[in-house]
């Protein structure tokens, strides 16, 4: 096989994969290499056996080409007009207030502060019906919440109906899809609405770009379509730069491309809630909020014979597996397994190396020498108080951690 026909065949098999919503990570999981090599092969710089060649083309004809979206709920603030915060958290949320650290710090001008695992936040008031409670529940604190639901085989639905029970108002809700591949190119949408090729109930856009000075890495670009005062602002942004800069992987391992991001705010995120609560088909509602709002076009939408962006059409059409998910990644200790796994590693495999060589005992010393700090001690007690609720997590970081090792020896 020549250089043009081994790169044709390699832009063949990436558009199979794309097409499959696919990373290249996903797929070389399933044929058993890793990573880097699928990559070589794609751009035609590098063959595959014939054994590992039609295991790829088996792999792919085998598997229907289909959405693989998620959507996700990423952000919550809920404000009761009740000083009974107890009875709120245990009841609504479903925790007792013993698994919550007690800060020394209120924001907001509240009482006091409890939190859990810095994800899930409690405000209370201790005499001010007016300022009462707020819930506030960041991305990782609804992922959080969406696995006891899961595991008490509750839904979204369940959760906005106990708080409407408890007269809770919604003040914001993030409501996101996440996108593996990129099905959209996000500084291209950028380009399009400075160009005028939108329409759109937004008066106002952003576009916001920066760059690593340490190394030159670009952080990625965001699209903001609504002011930052409105009470809905639509925020697409890539992902898997974000991904690269906080957890030190490479654009090819992140498991997310794009983010398109809905964020609504007071009466706006009160109705949206009442809206899910009584809704079976998230999906469709997702898509309904993105399409009211805004719609790309491949040429000023004012001109005739313009059209719909192709891409576009296909993004807003095209989602018929997509569900609001309660399957989540956990994520209580991820920073410190991240942090292990990417940074000190290296280190720790020396100082093993080193023990197995002299016969001593220099790791078990050094782990033996650390404290935990309050926060590691409460989410240790939560741990012993709740294994079953956490064991998943444990075994999602030994899964991933095994795989990691597969993909290097590859």
């Amino acid at each position: 096989m020549g250089t043009s026909d081994l790169q044709e065949l390699g832009l063949s098999i990436k558009k199979s994969r794309e097409d499959r919503r696919w990373t290249q990570k996903d797929l070389a999981v399933k044929v058993g290499i890793s990573r880097s090599l699928l990559a070589k092969f794609e751009k035609g710089t590098r063959r595959l056996s014939e054994d590992t060649l039609n295991k790829l083309l088996d792999c792919l004809r085998e598997t229907e080409a289909k959405p693989e979206y998620t959507i996700l709920i990423d952000y919550l603030a809920i404000h009761f007009f009740s000083n009974d915060y107890q009875k709120l958290v245990e009841e609504v949320l479903g925790i007792k207030l013993k698994y919550f650290e007690q800060t020394d710090f209120a924001p907001l001008g509240y009482t006091g502060r409890f939190t859990r695992n810095d994800t899930i936040n409690v405000l209370y008031s201790v005499d001010d019906p007016e300022k009462g409670t707020l819930l506030d529940l960041t991305g990782q604190g609804c992922k959080h919440l969406a696995m006891l639901l899961n595991t008490r085989k509750m839904t979204w639905q369940d959760f906005f109906a106990k708080v409407f029970q408890f007269q809770g108002n919604f003040t914001r809700i993030d409501f996101t899809l996440d996108d593996p591949v990129g099905i959209l190119d996000i500084p291209e949408l950028a380009q399009k609405t400075q160009l005028g090729h939108i329409k759109t109930v937004f008066r106002t856009s952003d576009v916001n770009y920066s760059t690593d000075i340490s190394n030159s890495d670009s952080n990625g670009l965001t699209l903001y379509l609504g002011s930052r005062k409105s009470n809905c602002r639509f925020c697409f942004y890539q992902k898997d730069y974000e991904q690269r800069k906080r957890r030190g992987i490479s654009l090819e391992d992140a498991t997310i491309k794009n983010r398109f991001e809905l964020r609504y705010r007071k009466e706006k995120a009160q109705k949206l809630a009442e809206q899910m609560m009584t809704s079976s088909d998230f999906e469709s509602l997702f898509f309904e909020l993105i399409n009211g709002a805004v719609c790309f076009y491949d040429g000023d939408p004012d001109e005739p014979g313009t059209r719909i962006d192709p891409k576009w059409a296909e993004f807003i059409s095209n989602h018929g597996e997509i569900s609001l998910s309660l399957e989540t990644t956990p994520q209580t200790f991820s920073k410190s397994i991240n942090w292990l796994s990417h940074g000190v590693a290296p280190t720790l495999s020396f100082i093993n190396e080193v023990d197995r060589l002299f016969g001593s005992s220099l790791l078990t010393a050094i782990i033996d020498t650390g404290e935990m700090n309050p926060h590691q001690e409460k989410i240790m007690e939560n741990m012993r108080e709740e294994p079953d609720f956490y064991q998943p997590e444990v075994d999602y970081y030994e899964h991933e951690l095994r795989q990691k090792r597969q993909r290097e020896r590859c």
